[in-house]
C-alpha cells in the first residue's frame, strides 16, 4: 500500500494533511520533521508559522532543563482542534497516566465531549434506517430538539406507543466512517513515530492507539452497550439503592439505543439534590460501596465515573448512565488487588509492592528497583505522615509512577486506578467530609470474607466436579503407563531441534577462532623471520616478508569477522 500503509485514497492524505498542518501551527514543527512529513505540511501553514511563530512557552514541544517535553496543555488544545475522534483519543489517554504521565493525564480529563448537535432531519433519517419505520410511526411522539449532546451521539426524548417515556440515542451521522479513516492516519502515526522518535517510544504509541481503537470501536456499538447496562442490572439486581435504566430492545440496533427515562439531576448538582431531599452523604455512601462492588467482587466496572454519569432519584436512588466504556478485571487481578489493599490496612510496603507488581506488564528496559524505591517513598508518606492522603490518590500516584520507570500495567487496571481516584473524587463532591480510606476497610474485609467463604469454594467445586472426576477416572491408567515407561527406560525428553542446530553452529565457530588464531600466530612469527631475512628470499619477485604481512591481514579480518559472527 502506498502512503506507508494508509489506503490510496485522496480523502485520507487530505486528512492527514489537516492534522500535520494543525500540529504544525501549534508548535509542533520538530515532531513533523522528525516523523519526516514536514513535506505534507500546506505552503499556506509554514508561511503563516514562518511570519508568526509561537512563542516558545506556548509550543507543543517545548525545551525544558534541556530536553524536548510535550505541553500538557496545548496537546489539549490540539486534540479538540482536530475533532471528535481526538477528543476520545484524549479522553483515553487521560485514563492512560501509567503511559503519558501525570501532568499530561490531568490535563486531558479536561476536554469535554460536549459538542453542537445535528439537526433532527439527520436523526429522523438515521432512526428510519435502523428500525426500518419513520419515526412516527414507531414512537407517540418525540421531540425534535435533543436533551443532551456528545461527540459520538446525542439523545431525544421520546414516548412509545403505550405511552412509556423513553430516551433515544442516536449516533451522528458518518461518525464510524470519521473514526475509522482517523484510526487508519493514528495507526499509521504512531508506526512512523515508534520508528523515527525514540523518546516517544515510552509512550508506546502503537499500544495506545489499539487500545483507543477497540475502546471506541466498541462504544460505536450501541448493542454492546446495552448489553453492558444488562449486565449491571443483573449486578445491582438485590441493591435497593442502585437503578439502571432499562434497555428496550425491539428499538434498539448499534446505531439506536432506546432506554427508559429516568428523572433525576446529576450526582454534582447539590442543589438539585438538596430539593429532592435526599442525604447527600448516605448518597455518597451508596456510589463508592457500588464501585467497590464491581472492582472487588464483579470484577466488572464502569470505566467512566464522573458525576455526569450519575444521576440522584428521589428515594436516594443513584442512577447509572453511559455505559459505552467498561473495564474488566480477572479474578487473578481482584484477588491480587485485595492483596494489595490488605497490606495497606497492615501498612505492610513489602507484600504490597510484591503484589502490585504480579499487576504490572515490564521489559528489559523497567527499572525495577528504581520503582520499588518511588513506591516505598510514596507508601511511607501515606503510613507515617500526619496528614494522610487517600488510599484511592496513593494508588492513583503510583501507578502513574510506573511511566518513569518503564513499568505499565494492562489497559483495564489502569482504567481501575482512574475510575477509583474519580469515585473518591464523587463521594467528596456530594460530601465534603467524606473519608474514602475509612469506607474502603471494611469493604476489603467484605472483598476477604467473600473469597475465603466456604460456600464459595463448594460452588466452585460444583462446577468443577467432571474436571475433578474425569481427572481421577483417568489417573490410575495415566500412572500405570507412566510406571511401565519407566520399567522399560523409555522416558524421553522434548528440545527443540533449531536450539540444538544453534549450539553446535556456536561450537563450529569458536573451534574455527581457535585454529584461525593459531595459524594468525604462527604466520606473524613466520613473517617476523622474514624481516630479519628481509631481501634474501623471494616468491615470483615478491618479497617473503610482504607475502606475510598480506596473509597476516586477510587472516586477521578473517578472525574478526568470526568473532563477531554471534549465533542469533
Amino acid at each position: 500500500m502506498s502512503l506507508f500503509g494508509i489506503k490510496n485514497k485522496i480523502s485520507d492524505l487530505g486528512r492527514l494533511r489537516k492534522i500535520l498542518a494543525v500540529i504544525f501551527e501549534a508548535g509542533g514543527g520538530i515532531l513533523v520533521e522528525k516523523v519526516r512529513l514536514k513535506y505534507l505540511v500546506p505552503w499556506s501553514c509554514r508561511l503563516h508559522c514562518f511570519f508568526f511563530p509561537r512563542s516558545p512557552k506556548n509550543c507543543l514541544v517545548r525545551m525544558s532543563a534541556g530536553k524536548e517535553i510535550v505541553s500538557a496543555d496545548v496537546l489539549r488544545e490540539v486534540l479538540e482542534k482536530l475533532g471528535p475522534t481526538f477528543v476520545k483519543l484524549g479522553q483515553v489517554l487521560s485514563m492512560r497516566a501509567d503511559l503519558v504521565g501525570e501532568d499530561i493525564s490531568n490535563e486531558l480529563s479536561k476536554l469535554q465531549s460536549d459538542v453542537t448537535p445535528f439537526s433532527y432531519e439527520d436523526a429522523r433519517r438515521i432512526i428510519k434506517e435502523e428500525l426500518k419505520q419513520e419515526p412516527e410511526k414507531i414512537f407517540k411522539s418525540i421531540e425534535k430538539k435533543p436533551i443532551a449532546a456528545a461527540s459520538l451521539a446525542q439523545v431525544h426524548r421520546a414516548y412509545l406507543k403505550d405511552g412509556t417515556e423513553v430516551a433515544v440515542k442516536v449516533q451522528r451521522p458518518d461518525i464510524r466512517k470519521i473514526i475509522e479513516q482517523d484510526i487508519h492516519i493514528l495507526f499509521y502515526l504512531a508506526r512512523i513515530a515508534e520508528r523515527f522518535v525514540p523518546e516517544l517510544r515510552p509512550y508506546q504509541p502503537l499500544r495506545v492507539v489499539k487500545e483507543f481503537a477497540d475502546w471506541t470501536l466498541r462504544e460505536l456499538d450501541f448493542k454492546a452497550e446495552g448489553n453492558n447496562a444488562e449486565r449491571f442490572r443483573f449486578a445491582f439486581k438485590d441493591n435497593e439503592h442502585v437503578k439502571i435504566p432499562l434497555i428496550y430492545w425491539d428499538y434498539t440496533t448499534p446505531r439506536i439505543l432506546t432506554m427508559e427515562f429516568v428523572h433525576g439531576v446529576r450526582a454534582n448538582d447539590l442543589e438539585g439534590i438538596k430539593k429532592l431531599k435526599v442525604n447527600s452523604r448516605q448518597l455518597a455512601l451508596y456510589g463508592v460501596g457500588a464501585s467497590f462492588q464491581q472492582f472487588f467482587i464483579d470484577g466488572f466496572f464502569h470505566a467512566d465515573p464522573h458525576p455526569g454519569n450519575f444521576f440522584a432519584l428521589k428515594g436516594g436512588i443513584l442512577c447509572f448512565h453511559d455505559f459505552g466504556m467498561v473495564g474488566y478485571l480477572t479474578a487473578e487481578q481482584r484477588k491480587e488487588l485485595v492483596s494489595c489493599f490488605v497490606a495497606f490496612v497492615d501498612k505492610d510496603i513489602d507484600n504490597f509492592f510484591k503484589h502490585f507488581m504480579h499487576l504490572a506488564i515490564t521489559s528489559d528496559e523497567s527499572d525495577i528497583a528504581g520503582f520499588q524505591k518511588d513506591v516505598a517513598g510514596i507508601l511511607s508518606e501515606f503510613f507515617f505522615s500526619p496528614n494522610q492522603k487517600s488510599i484511592a490518590w496513593i494508588f492513583f500516584r503510583v501507578i502513574n509512577k510506573g511511566a518513569e520507570h518503564n513499568v505499565s500495567f494492562p489497559a483495564d487496571f489502569a482504567l481501575f486506578g482512574k475510575a477509583i481516584i474519580t469515585t473518591e473524587g464523587m463521594g467528596l463532591k456530594l460530601y465534603p467530609e467524606f473519608d474514602f480510606n475509612k469506607e474502603l476497610r471494611p469493604f476489603v474485609d467484605k472483598a476477604l470474607r467473600f473469597y475465603l467463604d466456604p460456600r464459595r469454594a463448594i460452588k466452585t467445586l460444583k462446577t468443577d466436579i467432571f474436571d475433578y472426576l474425569e481427572f481421577l477416572k483417568t489417573l490410575p491408567e495415566r500412572t500405570q503407563i507412566l510406571l511401565q515407561k519407566l520399567e522399560k527406560g523409555d522416558m524421553s525428553v522434548k528440545f527443540d531441534a533449531t536450539e540444538l542446530l544453534e549450539f553446535k553452529k556456536e561450537l563450529d565457530r569458536q573451534n574455527d577462532l581457535r585454529i584461525l588464531g593459531i595459524v594468525l600466530a604462527a604466520v606473524l612469527l613466520v613473517t617476523s623471520g622474514f624481516f630479519y631475512l628481509e631481501g634474501a628470499r623471494t616468491i615470483w619477485g615478491i618479497k617473503l616478508s610482504t607475502v606475510g604481512v598480506a596473509a597476516s591481514a586477510i587472516l586477521f579480518v578473517w578472525f574478526i569477522a568470526k568473532l563477531r559472527k554471534r549465533p542469533r
